[in-house]
């Protein structure tokens, strides 16, 4: 009898740990795809802080708002693209969000400054 309960405890644990590995791996799936966003505000150069800029990406489930601030610089891109990567990606956040069930609590994303600090843009969180 309890050889018979080993190996129930077994099996059950080796497909709850398969479960978690397939739910994972959706997870990164459903991911939006912010490569490129990321090519266009690599290149973070300055040359004062007017340059430097900050967009919002993206809506989160629980409490709307963005997921996340990018800072980027505007003397190396074009604003324009980087706007509509920022709404393509808002877009798909809001599309997935609408099927999705909330389940996180609300996790506060603080606004950030760009300032140009030793020739490149770089975030400080306000507080």
């Amino acid at each position: 009898m309890k050889r018979k309960a080993g190996t129930i405890f077994g099996i059950t644990l080796t497909l709850l740990a398969g479960c978690e590995a397939t739910y994972t791996d959706t997870e990164q799936q459903v991911k939006p795809n912010e490569g490129p966003l990321d090519q266009l505000i690599a290149d973070k150069g300055c040359d004062a802080s007017f340059q430097c800029k900050v967009i919002a990406v993206g809506e989160r489930l629980t409490c709307g708002g963005p997921s996340k601030y990018l800072v980027y610089s505007s003397r190396n891109v074009d604003e324009v693209q980087v706007e509509r990567a920022a709404q393509r990606i808002t877009a798909e956040e809001k599309a997935r969000n609408r099927d999705a069930i909330a389940s996180d609590m609300c996790e506060p994303v603080l606004p950030i400054q760009a300032l140009c600090i030793s020739s490149t843009c770089q975030s400080i969180v306000l507080k």
